[in-house]
């Protein structure tokens, strides 16, 4: 009996032995990574020497958010790849990243600190007491006045020095307190990510003869992309506009990107690469089927199933929406367009979005100036950029600034621009603008059954600026949704007139200084007896 448990002792040993040879783990190198608007294509490279054989060899530090199924590797050596597979490893942490390192550093040094600085505070706490403990002043044959004066005195001073310095203490004290356990609080979340599963990407070689080889390997990961935004710059209206186009890169996948190189592509992986399909689409009448007549209990029994097929159904539902809000929409463009950055980035697994400039110029630029005074008294400023579609701009937000000072965010929208793109850029109070009711023409007139209003505005506008504006004015009549109501412009002023919105517009050109007056009347005719709304 005994030698037969030595023999399966022995080729049970022999076995991890051999299973331990045949595996061979090792770490990828990160050396460029494409970020795409939704996940991002991870290129790295792995070295190895193998020997004579089959050797499954694990990468171990591949994300768990890794596409298995678009795991590629290639390189070169004296084998050949039989295999690739992807697993997750849920007993191997995260390694510790440097960000992580340097907090544990912080919060090494706070806490020495920390308990540098409550030794103090315990010393001059026991100093206090023994000088409290030892204010017996004189001896058997009595004190001299004298003694009494000068020994309150050093109690008074040495204890007020004791006190001040406590006070000092205490509140440096409580100050170290709060950092470090707000160091704490980051180090444990930090340690908290590393308790995720890690991936690792198995590749089975085979080799003839011992042999070093190089490979090459290509993934796309989830939770990593780019948002872009832009920063755009004006020193007067007699210059063009700068643009600086830029993105905000972030990640959550487990492994911080060290100074790696980076690519941006427009593309967006996550949505469908397949043209959609129209299904035949059949036309019918509707015919109602007849609702049988059932037993009260039969009917009672069906009101539950169907309740309970009701909460299925919603259940179902709320899965769909929960697979489906992983994916970020964004427009498709025609085609992609990729940004090749030659600074490497370092972009750290805490999905706070990392700025990475992409490309900066200047863009041609044409300057209005536009006010609409029955809803805002201040006059806007608008740049009109040409050229745009060459910079493969992508929707997003805009910083505006104007004369070195920052004016807002504005939205770029570009399935509203056309050969060019309007941006606001703020207000300017130089260009005065007002709206009253001239009361002299505002009045009501009834002829027979009918009721005429008429209504007066004037429109002051002035340049206070010292060089000529281009000013573009709104305002508007009421357009009738009845035939009853009628409405007739008496008095455009100049303006153009929409007659469908009922939109009045004036383009003015205002030399420095000048003023400008601009009158508009509009009559309504209505029935008598009723009461109009959004006349005025």
């Amino acid at each position: 009996m005994k030698k037969i448990l030595f023999i399966i002792t022995a080729c049970f040993l022999f076995s991890v032995v051999q299973a331990q040879e045949d595996e061979q783990r090792v770490t990828s190198t990160l050396q460029h990574i494409t970020v795409f608007l939704n996940r991002a294509q991870i290129n790295a490279q792995a070295r190895a020497t193998l020997t004579p054989g089959t050797t499954r060899l694990i990468i171990d530090n591949a994300s768990a958010q890794t596409d298995p199924q678009s795991i590629q590797v290639s390189g070169k050596g004296d084998a050949v790849i039989q295999g690739v597979q992807f697993r997750t490893n849920f007993l191997t942490k995260v390694p510790k990243p440097a960000s992580l390192q340097r907090l544990e550093d912080s919060l090494r040094t706070a806490r020495d600190y920390f308990d540098g600085l409550t030794l103090q505070k315990e010393v001059l706490e026991n100093e206090k007491k023994m000088v409290l403990a030892n204010q017996k002043v004189g001896t058997e044959k009595g004190t001299v006045v004298k003694e009494v004066a000068d020994m309150a005195d050093f109690f008074r001073q040495r204890l007020t020095d004791v006190g001040k310095k406590l006070l000092a203490l205490e509140k440096l004290v409580k100050e170290q307190k709060l950092k470090v356990d707000r160091l704490e609080g980051q180090v444990k979340e930090q340690n908290a990510k590393r308790e995720r599963p890690v991936g690792e990407i198995e590749v089975t070689l085979s080799a003839k003869a011992r042999t070093t080889v190089d490979l090459e390997l290509s993934y796309v990961v989830d939770n990593a992309g780019w948002v872009p935004f832009y920063d755009i710059r004006v020193r007067d209206t007699k210059k063009p506009a700068l643009l600086a186009y830029k993105a905000n890169v972030y990640q959550n996948t487990g492994f911080d990107w060290q100074n790696v190189r980076l690519t941006l592509s427009t593309s967006n992986p996550a949505l469908p690469g397949t043209q959609p399909q129209l299904e035949t689409q059949f036309v019918s009448f509707y015919e109602p089927r007849p609702v049988p007549m059932m037993a009260p209990a039969q009917a009672k029994l069906q009101s539950r199933q169907q309740s309970g097929g009701a909460v299925a159904s919603e259940a179902a539902s709320a899965a769909d929406l929960a697979t489906t809000a992983d994916f970020t929409q964004v427009t498709e463009q025609p085609t992609s367009v990729k940004f090749e950055i030659s600074t490497p980035y370092t972009i750290l697994s805490n999905n706070r979005p990392q700025v990475v400039d992409i490309q900066s110029g200047e863009v041609p630029a044409s300057y209005r100036y536009t006010a609409t005074p029955k809803v805002d008294s201040d006059a806007f400023l608008i740049a009109t950029l040409s050229g745009w579609e060459k910079l493969n701009l992508l929707n997003g937000i805009a910083r505006t600034y104007f004369d070195g000072t920052y004016v807002g965010e504005t939205r770029v929208d570009l399935q509203q621009a056309g050969d060019t793109l309007t941006l606001g850029l703020g207000r300017d109070r130089k260009i005065i603008v007002k709206r009253e009711k001239t009361q002299d023409f505002s009045s009501r007139k009834g002829l027979g059954s009918a009721v005429r209003d008429q209504y007066s505005y004037k429109i002051s506008v002035r340049n206070t600026k010292t060089e000529p504006v281009n000013l573009t004015l709104f305002d508007q009549i009421p357009v009738s949704t009845d035939n009853r109501i009628e409405v007739e412009l008496n008095d455009s002023a100049g303006a153009e007139r929409n007659a469908e919105t009922g939109r009045l517009t004036w383009n003015l050109t205002l030399k420095p200084g000048e003023n400008r007056d601009l009158v508009f009347r509009y009559t309504v005719k209505y029935p008598k007896g009723k009461q109009l709304v959004n006349a005025e």
